[in-house]
């Protein structure tokens, strides 16, 4: 029959005409004037998609050749060519599908947006980052994630891509996308919302996002050396307190970027003369500096003559309402966000006559919008600045167990509660000519001040008789009952005295208290009173964290008090403390679960402050 040699034809011409494609050694000609784009995009997440077969229709097209090549037979030569092309159209069909396994690519590249290739190139589920060759059908090669990296700030909006969230008001942590438009927090969103075109894509996944942290005490007028309070360390036969300072503002740059490198973003610099606030606006900070909450001179009753430098004082003394109130306006007049008083018995004035003598000048500042600390260590001092206004209670009741009175006090009108354990460990461990410093600490700290203290100790010669005494005598303070009875009555009343300022028992009084004040629901802040001869400046937050573990305080508190509880206290919290639309974009990228430990606080991989990136762990090599 004609048509079926026709169609017999035809066949025999197709294969002659595949066979013929087949041997071909050239460029396809689809190819022909096309143009196949390249570019990178990053792998935002990877799904397993099955697809449809094509079997059935190679079957159907079997089936209608066969009964096509039939057509001038009988009928069961017309059913056995149906058969057969079912089933030569589905082999055919089938091995042409290959599996029906595919995966679907969800990408991004800044300019193109967001889109999706189903491919069924497997790439890993390691894989971040691809080559993306683009024609008719497209074409995914892994390459290395640089590829994907675009320079920091070339975009209005950045998108901080899955990284873990801790959300507000929960310990939950949850995968998430942060937009960041200019210096603030515009979105945080599930990663599965599409991400704006345009915008810079960072990939944080398998990171933890938190809040930049926050050191609520530190003295940008003290460096942290042997000699940088010679009120208690009297060694300036060795070193003159000039000297010391001198090196401070030439270093100080420096140390406020280490803050950075180790996430703390912001810093309360609680007391020094109120002069150097304006050196503090006038620094250098092109490495990046953090924001800095400042005080001017401790407002208090006694002078402290041998803090006097070229500055001014670093206490001030007020001997009236009248010039406490002064002293407040002057500093405000400086730029000072927060006036601290000094509440101890050292004048020999009660707690009912520091209440009275500040009472003023604290309500002066707090109609300003001023932050009132308050320096008190013994239980009715600290009692005594709630009631004249205190915001913070910095260093904590060390003297004596806090008591319900005190708890409802600090409950009823908000004050925060911030301790300073290692600080006062620091000055026993120096008195005890047991002072060391840990790698972390040598890391960081410059020679200048690790050497000052060898320095010192090998010259105990050279220092004046207070300290001297110190050193011999606040070993004995905690020894046991049978050295102190070897002593001279003389010594033993040395000793005694002694014991009221510096032992053990103190130390345990305030870790006792801290968890007494986070038990009764106080709002706890974290401080370190940087600064102070061998607390030194940024890493003394790793020494501190240790200390609040020894006392039993969790990585969770912890963490809380390093962030919202400080932001809290200097009333920031509108601002930052936690990650949320809004807030100010300034925040960490961690490489470890902060809620497991929390020295992982202290080794972040980036820093954002204020929407720009001002540290990045590779960048620093």
């Amino acid at each position: 029959m004609k048509i079926k040699s026709l169609a017999k034809s035809l066949m025999y011409c197709g294969l002659v005409t595949a066979l013929t494609a087949c041997s071909s050694s050239g460029v396809d000609r689809s190819d022909l004037d096309e143009t196949i784009q390249r570019y990178h995009a990053v792998v935002l997440d990877q799904e397993p998609v099955t697809l449809n077969s094509r079997v059935p229709e190679g079957m159907v097209t079997g089936a209608s050749y066969g009964l096509f090549d039939e057509l001038d037979g009988d009928s069961e030569d017309m059913i056995s060519g149906v058969l057969a092309g079912v089933l030569v159209g589905g082999v055919v069909s089938a091995l042409a599908d290959g599996s029906n396994d595919a995966i679907r690519y969800r990408l991004y590249h800044q300019d193109k947006g967001e889109f999706a290739v189903i491919s069924k190139q497997q790439l890993g589920d390691d894989v971040q980052c691809v080559e993306v060759q683009q024609a008719q059908q497209v074409k995914l090669y892994a390459v290395h994630p640089e590829f994907c990296q675009q320079a920091q700030d070339e975009a209005p909006v950045k998108v901080i891509y899955g990284a873990r969230v801790k959300q507000p008001g929960t310990s939950d942590w949850r995968t998430a996308a942060v937009t960041v438009k200019n210096e603030h927090i515009a979105a945080v969103t599930e990663i599965n919302e599409e991400i704006p075109t345009g915008a810079q894509l960072i990939d944080a996944r398998g990171t933890w996002l938190i809040p930049g942290l926050i050191d609520g005490h530190v003295h940008l007028s003290q460096s942290g050396s042997a000699f940088t309070r010679p009120d208690i360390i009297g060694a300036t036969e060795l070193h003159s307190y000039d000297q010391d300072q001198a090196w401070l503002t030439e270093q100080l740059p420096d140390i406020l970027h280490d803050y950075l490198r180790l996430g703390i973003t912001t810093v309360a610099d609680l007391g020094g003369p109120t002069q150097r606030l304006q050196s503090l606006n006038q620094l250098d900070c092109t490495a990046g500096c953090p924001t800095i909450l400042s005080a001017g001179e401790l407002i208090s009753v006694a002078p402290v003559a041998a803090l006097d430098g070229d500055h001014g004082p670093t206490f001030l003394a007020a001997a009236t309402p009248a010039e406490a109130t002064a002293a407040v306006k002057m500093q405000r007049g400086f730029g000072a966000q927060i006036s601290k008083f000094v509440f101890t018995n050292e004048a020999g004035l009660s707690p009912q006559q520091l209440q009275e003598l500040f009472a003023e000048a604290i309500a002066e500042a707090k109609a300003h919008g001023q932050i009132i600390a308050v320096h008190a260590q013994d239980l009715d001092y600290a009692k005594a600045a709630i009631r004249a206004g205190a915001d913070i209670l910095v260093h904590g009741v060390m003297t004596a167990a806090i008591d319900r009175e005190f708890t409802e006090l600090a409950l009823a009108r908000d004050v925060t509660y911030m301790p300073t354990l290692t600080a006062y460990e620091h000055y026993l461990s120096i008195f005890k000519q047991q002072l060391t410093f840990t790698a972390f600490e040598q890391q960081f700290a410059d020679a200048y001040v690790l050497n000052s203290f060898a320095q010192l100790q090998k010259n105990l010669s050279a220092t004046d008789q207070m300290f001297q005494i110190f050193t011999r005598y606040v070993p004995l303070v905690d020894a046991s009952p049978e050295e102190r009875a070897a002593l001279s009555a003389q010594e033993q009343a040395i000793v005694q005295q002694l014991e009221a300022l510096f032992s053990q028992r103190i130390l345990q009084a305030q870790y006792s208290n801290l968890r007494a004040a986070l038990d009764a629901g106080l709002q706890v802040g974290f401080g370190t009173d940087a600064g102070n001869p061998g607390t030194l400046h940024a890493v003394a937050v790793a020494e501190e964290i240790r200390a609040w573990q020894r006392a039993g305080v969790s990585a969770a508190e912890i963490f809380q008090a390093l962030t919202l509880g400080n932001a809290m206290a200097f009333d920031i919290a509108q601002q930052q403390g936690v990650i949320a639309q809004g807030k100010t974009a300034t925040f960490n990228l961690l490489q470890r679960d902060p809620s497991q430990d929390p020295q992982a606080l202290l080794t972040p991989t980036h820093v954002f402050q204020n929407g720009t990136l001002v540290y990045d762990v590779d960048d620093s090599l």
